[in-house]
Order: structure tokens, then sequence, then C-alpha cells
């Protein structure tokens, strides 16, 4: 069983569920799916578990009570938590089912460890179905909506959040706020520029869709959804993967992907981005991005728009794969907009993405301070990747992160750099081999991290310096909220060696280690079953402190974009929690880096305070921050029209501060900014928003702040040119 210590954000209905170096859902070449047919309006299908299914059921039963890491037992206690998860995995929003359908569930709450037991499936599938006729009667009901044009002027409003909302106490409830979705999903359109004809038409068609696509859910997406409650009641990162999710992580895993390099996952009934594959196209475009919507996909350059509000995930993945080379349209509700708000289109080209495209790279920042200009090297490491079979064969150019960044210092020396920024944004971890052995190019000599089984027993990594430290000057290491599993690890190393300085956002907080089991060794028959990624081991830090649900907390914090309260490791109800073992035997550096620390946070907020950028940046934090806090949108067209204008306001107002900071000339519209924007050609069609035309002129604030940090580093003489451990102060 090969170990698989990445990031996994989980959220809801995810199809395609992965620990991931973050390799792309939608990156395998697929031929083009068609749109669905209209709905047919017969009969609902009745879904009934397939007989094999109990002896799956049974198997993962016993391996999640003998192997996840808490060993928790399949009991009473355990019952109210998968019975709670399958509802907010069926419903997150609370916009089906009833209380009455809740209290008619209520003595399943305590019964369903015994139903896994016996193998009986038949209460996942009883709610599944009573699910689906909530469902049916939702889809109907807005198609109605849509035979009389609503009242734009009544002063009422669309809570589209209700994840923490009770559940709709009668039929009357539940259709008014469906009928306030239907109104908002109008006004939407219409903001778009649509008619009210033309917005039904849309959304007739939309509806129908999602008819279609609920009809054709199977036994096996009811089984992986009830088998997935019961693994997420343990903790957010053991996963069943049906069949085809199991071939999908093969696909992703094979470090050779064909798509835009888009990892996807079902949100409600929105298809949300989950993270971008760096190299892929998604990632070099920067058209979309972490937490997008898309709601629409077309073929080519002018292939018609098919909708995909309410469809299958793996539905939506297929119209986005396609052959290198080959052109597709996303329709994009950006991340925190409200639903309804203005879209934006991308268009990218589809391509094979290699390991080469996501390896380490490396550029330098200039920094100027009086009369003397300082370069600082900036490695960016998007995860920490090796080339397993090379490695084990003896391929003496095999590829690995440690090989690749160890080349990439001994570049940035010809070039004379005074300080180095490793860039760990965004990775979301990978071969935890690779994070110790990088810990050897800084840090003479010591252990990396500490893995503690399920039994107690803690092994302590040494980190292998293959050849001694590679670089022994000013270091500072940027993470944010996605920095996660082994980039922790050398995070934290360099924290705790007193190595260099950790700036940016509070980590994810990973601090779990998962396998893969292939169930088709221990279910009898021919048909595929899947596999189990159950959680075995825990990571901890040198110091013994955890790394799980905590994280890495930076000695220089930078404000962030994303809000710790909706992502992150702590934010999972059954996280494992944090916790300490014994510190292992280690001695930090003479570096001079704990007593400096708060002279370096003391120089960095002077000067963000006198940095017309970070101002800039700071403000653009707090338009984000307020949209993030809204739950709900006004009805009233005139208003929302009202706010638009608004708001295209202030994003042109922005825009033009970014573009006097780069001595540019103000633009008078966001379509001029469009039209000025930095795009090749090819490409110049496919900026459709003022966000994409802002790309090429607005910094990365945080990055030039890391690298003033590490000029302050040099400056005050904070890292030696070899430095010695100190005595051991850590026990």
């Amino acid at each position: 069983m090969q170990e698989y210590p990445e990031i996994m954000r989980h959220k809801p209905v995810s199809l395609l569920l992965i620990a991931g170096a973050l390799f792309a859902a939608s990156s395998a070449a697929i031929s083009n799916t068609p749109a669905p047919a209209a709905a047919s309006h017969g009969p609902l299908p009745v879904l009934t578990p397939e007989s094999r299914q109990s002896l799956v059921e049974q198997s993962i039963a016993g391996f999640l009570t003998r192997y996840q890491y808490e060993h928790r037992a399949l009991d009473n206690t355990l019952s109210p938590q998968i019975f709670d998860l399958y509802l907010q995995d069926l419903d997150p929003n609370r916009s089906y089912f009833l209380q009455s359908d809740i209290d008619g569930f209520a003595p399943y709450r305590s019964t369903l460890d015994d139903a896994i037991h016996n193998g009986d499936l038949k209460p996942a599938f009883s709610i599944y179905n009573v699910f689906m006729q909530r469902v049916e009667q939702r889809i109907q009901y807005a198609l109605q909506q849509l035979d009389h044009e609503p009242d734009f002027t009544a002063k009422e409003s669309y809570v589209f959040d209700r994840q923490k909302a009770p559940w709709a106490k009668d039929p009357a409830e539940i259709d008014d706020i469906w009928r306030k979705r239907v109104k908002n999903d109008v006004i939407g359109l219409m903001l778009a520029g649509k008619t009210w004809a033309q917005a039904t038409d849309v959304l007739r068609k939309r509806y129908e869709n999602f008819d279609v696509r609920a009809r054709q859910v199977k036994s096996e997406d009811v089984f992986t959804q009830f088998m997935n409650a019961y693994a997420h009641s343990l903790d957010p990162h053991t996963d069943y993967l049906s069949p085809d999710q199991a071939q999908e992580f093969q696909i992703r895993m094979s470090l050779k992907l064909q798509g835009i390099g888009a990892s996807l996952v079902t949100d409600g009934e929105y298809t949300r981005v989950d993270s971008l594959l760096p190299g892929g196209p998604a990632s070099r475009d920067k058209q979309l991005h972490p937490d997008d919507r898309i709601t629409a996909v077309g073929q080519g350059e002018h292939g018609d728009l098919v909708d995909v509000v309410g469809w299958r995930l793996d539905d939506v993945v297929a119209l986005i794969r396609g052959n290198p080379g080959t052109q597709v349209r996303l329709q994009i509700l950006p991340a925190g907009a409200a639903p309804g708000s203005p879209e934006k289109m991308a268009q990218f080209t589809r391509d094979t993405i290699k390991l080469e495209a996501q390896a380490a790279h490396k550029k330098v920042v200039d920094v100027i301070r009086g009369k003397r200009s300082y370069r600082i090297g900036v490695i960016n490491v998007p995860a920490f990747y090796e080339d397993f079979s090379g490695r084990k064969d003896g391929d003496k150019d095999y590829i690995s992160t440690t090989r690749d960044v160890r080349r990439l210092l001994g570049e940035l020396k010809t070039e004379h750099v005074d300080g180095v920024v490793i860039d760990l944004r965004n990775n979301g971890g990978g071969s935890l081999l690779e994070a110790t052995e990088l810990t050897g190019l800084f840090v003479p000599e010591g252990p990396a991290v500490q893995i503690r089984s399920s039994s107690g027993k803690v092994e302590v990594d040494d980190d292998d310096t293959d050849g001694g430290v590679a670089y022994n000057g000013p270091l500072a290491v940027l993470v944010n909220r996605f920095t996660a599993s082994a980039s922790e690890i050398f995070a934290a190393a360099i924290q705790d060696y007193h190595r260099g300085v950790v700036v940016g956002a509070t980590t994810y907080g990973k601090g779990t280690v998962q396998t893969l089991v292939d169930l088709n060794r221990y279910v009898p028959g021919d048909a595929d079953v899947g596999q189990l990624k159950l959680t075995i081991n825990k990571y901890y830090r040198v110091t013994g402190s955890s790394t799980q649900t905590k994280g890495v907390t930076p000695d220089i914090v930078l404000p962030s974009p994303v809000d710790p309260a909706e992502f992150g490791e702590s934010t999972e109800p059954t996280a494992l929690p944090w916790d300490e073992i014994n510190p292992a035997d280690f001695s930090a550096l003479q570096t001079g880096l704990p007593q400096s620390t708060p002279k370096l946070a003391d120089l960095h907020q002077q000067r963000s305070a006198k940095d017309p950028a970070w101002q800039l940046f700071m403000g653009d934090l707090k338009e984000i921050q307020q949209e993030r806090s809204e739950t709900s949108v006004s009805l009233v067209l005139s208003e929302r029209e009202k706010q638009r204008t608004e708001d295209d306001k202030g994003r042109l107002a922005d825009l033009n501060a970014w573009r006097k900071l780069k001595n540019l000339p103000a633009v008078a519209s966001l379509e001029d900014a469009l039209k000025t924007a930095k795009t090749a050609p090819a490409d110049a069609a496919t900026a459709a928003d003022p966000e994409a035309a802002a790309q090429d002129i607005q910094p990365d604030v945080l990055l030039n702040e890391t690298a003033q940090i590490v000029t302050d580093m040099d400056s005050l003489r904070l890292i030696t040119p070899s430095p010695t451990p100190a005595v051991a102060d850590n026990h």
C-alpha cells in the first residue's frame, strides 16, 4: 500500500476525491458529451441496492473499524454522525427536505451502525428515494414559476446561503424559497442583457436538464454517497472511491494529463473549481480561479453554450475534457459572487499537462533600498513531486523536487542573489520524502518530521542532505491557507530549526497520512468494486507538535483573501484533533531569528503602511470580505441594476488605481480596459472581464513584501554564512 499524504479539500458531493498534489479532475481526454434531452416527466425510478454492495459495505466497515487511525467503533455513537453527514451531503443548502421528512427519518439516526454491520442498505436508499421525490417536486414547481412574469418591484430578498437555516416546516415555506430562487435566476439573466422571454427559455432548459440528470442517478451513486458519509464521519480524508472514481484517481496520478488543468467538485447545484493544476492552461491563462462556479460550457470558439447548472459532475467534466489543441469556453460565476451576479466568459486551449510544467521554477525580484538594488531569488514549488519508479529503477536522471530546487539554487547563486524565497502558496503536498530531503538543502543535519501510527509507534524521518547544504543565506518560506500536508512539514522544519522565517497566512492544517486499499482483493466476484482511502498515520513536527488542524503559524502574518473559518482542516467537523508527542532529538541553529523576528515584523508594518500597492491590496481584501459576509440579495430589479452600476464603477476605479501605479493612463470604461489588456491576440476575445485585463498590471503584493522581508534579513545580517547548531533548547 502506498501512502498519500497530500491535501484533499472535502466539500459536499465530490465525485472525484483525492488527497491531492492537486491533479486536475477535468484533464483527461474524453470526447464531447451531448447536452441532455428535455425532461421526460415520466415516473421517478425507485433506486434499490445491488446484492454485491452489501459485501462491499461490510468489507469497508471491516477496514475502517480495524485500520483507520482512531479505531472508532461502528456503534450508536457514530450512527448519528453518519446520519447527519448523509443528509448534509444530499441537501447541503436545505432546499429540498422538509422538517417532516427529517422527523420521518429519525429512527435511522441510531440504527445506521446496525444496518452497515448487517450489510443492509435499505435505510440509505429509502432516504435517497425521498430526496429524489423532493427534487422532482422542486423542479416541477420551478418550471411552473416560469409561466408568469414576477413582480420585479416587490420589496423582498432571496437568502441564497441556507446551510445553517432550519429545515422548511411545510410545503408552503419551501415553495416560497423556490419562488424567490427562480426569480433571482431570472434577474441574473436579465442583468446579463436577456429579456423575460429569453431568460425563461434559458431557465426552462436548465431546470429540465436538471430533471434529466437527477433521473440518471444510479444505484452505485447512492451507495458511494452513503459510504462516504460513513467514511467522513471518521475523518474528512477517509474516502470510498467507486470504480469510476478510482479510475479518475489513477488518471490524476499519472502525471500526464490532457485538458485545461482544473480540479472540479460538485457544490450544491454548481460545479465548483476546487484547484488549478500548475502548468495547465487554466493556471497559465489566469482566467479561472479556485471557488469559481461553472454555469455553462461551449465547444470551440463559436459552439453553443450548454447550461450545466444542476448537472452531474462527471458529465460536466466530460464536456470540458478534450484533445490537446481544441478549444473550450466556460461561463463562470466568480468565486464569492452571489447567484445572479454578472458572469464572465473564459476560453482555453486544451493541452497535455506534463510533470515538467508543474516543476519548481525561479525568478529574481529586485528590491531598491536607497542607492542599492538587492536581488532576491524566488523559487516557486507547486507540489512535492518525484518519479518514484525512476528512483526505484536507479535512473540517474529521475525527476524530483529536491533535485530541481538544488539546481535552481545553484543558478541563483551564479546570479548573485542576496536572499531566497521559497514560495509554497497553494502547494497541496505530495511526496513526504521530497519534503524531508528539501529540508536538507537548507539545514545541515537533523530530523525533519515524526510520524505516529495508530498503534502509537513513532518514526523519526531524517532529512537526506544528499551532498550537503545547498544554500545558507537569508531565507523566507511564503505560505497561505492552501499550503498543506508535506508543504507544512517543510515550512515547520525551517521554522523549528530557526533556519528562515515563515511568512503569509496560517496553513491548511492537514497532518494526516492516507493509504489506498484495493477492495477487489477482498470482495469475491469479478466486477470492479473500487478502492478505499483511509487515514493511517499522523504527522508531527520535530518539536513534537502536530500540524493537524493548527497548521503552521507564520512568523510574520500577511493578510489573506481566504477566510480561515471557511477553509482549512479546522473547519471540518470530523477532523482528527491536534495533539503532541515528545520532541525529536534535534538542535536549532544559531541564526538570531527568534530574537530578530519582532524587528522584521515591525519593519514590515512600517513599510506596508506607506506602500500604495499594499493599501490598494488591503482595499481589495475589504471588498472580498464584504461580499463574503452577504447571504442574501435583493429581488428588486431596479436595486440590482443600481448595485451592478455601482459595482462596475468601483471595479473601474480600482482598475485605474492599479494602472496609475504602473504609470499607465486611466481607462474610461471596463470595455476599454479589455481592449487595452496585455493579452496575446489569439486570446484577446477570451478576456471577458476587467479582472482578466488587470492581470498584467496588478503586482504580486504578498510576494513583493516577502522579498522586502528577506532584504531586511540580509541588511540585519540575520543568517550567518555557515549556520551552526545552537544548544539543544527544545527539550
